[in-house]
C-alpha cells in the first residue's frame, strides 16, 4: 500500500507499507529515506502494520546507516504502546496521547502528533519545526505502529463487561 502525503513542514512524501513482506519505507525531496524491516522468520500480527513490536525482529535505517528502534510491547497502559528511536545520539519518542493519536518527542520536547488513520494514511500535526530526519522518523513510527491506545481503565473495563 502506497499513500502520499503533502506535509506543511518537508513537503511531499511517500510512505509505503508491504504488511506481507514487513517493510515500511517513507521517502520524499526533502527528507532521508528511512526503511523499517520486520524478520522474514516472524509471523506478523494483523493488528500491527510492520507485524511486530519485538525489538529483536525489526532493523530500522535512516538514509542507509542503521539506528537503534525499541518499541515497546504494547500491554494495558497507553505508555506500553510508545516506540524509541536513538539517532545521532537523541532519542526520539512515539507515544499515544489519546485513544487515536500519539505525541511526537524529541527528548521531553514535543514535536508534534500522529493520526493514523484505518486506511494507513498518517497524518502530522507539528507544533515544533522537525528537521528533515525528525519529520521521516516520526511518520515511519506512525507508519509501523499505528497511533494512539485505549485508556487504561477502558481496557480493564472492557475485560469485565
Amino acid at each position: 500500500m502506497e499513500t502520499h502525503v503533502t506535509d506543511a513542514v518537508v513537503g511531499e512524501l511517500t510512505l509505503t507499507l508491504d504488511r506481507d513482506a514487513g517493510i515500511v519505507r517513507v521517502e520524499g525531496d526533502a527528507i532521508p529515506t528511512v526503511v523499517v524491516r520486520r524478520s522474514a522468520d516472524v509471523v506478523a500480527r494483523r493488528h500491527i502494520p510492520i507485524g511486530t513490536r519485538g525489538p529483536e525482529h525489526l532493523t530500522m535505517t535512516v538514509d542507509g546507516t542503521e539506528v537503534a528502534l525499541r518499541p515497546a510491547p504494547g500491554r494495558v497502559t497507553r505508555h506500553s504502546y510508545r516506540a524509541e528511536v536513538e539517532h545521532e545520539g537523541i532519542t526520539y519518542t512515539l507515544v499515544p496521547t489519546s485513544e487515536v493519536s500519539s505525541g511526537f518527542f524529541r527528548g521531553e520536547h514535543g514535536l508534534g502528533e500522529f493520526t493514523t488513520l484505518a486506511d494507513g494514511e498518517v497524518r502530522a500535526e507539528w507544533v515544533a519545526s522537525p528537521s528533515p530526519e525528525e519529520a521521516a522518523i516520526g511518520y515511519a513510527l506512525a507508519a509501523c505502529f499505528g497511533s494512539g491506545a485505549e485508556h487504561a481503565l477502558l481496557v480493564i473495563l472492557g475485560i469485565f463487561s
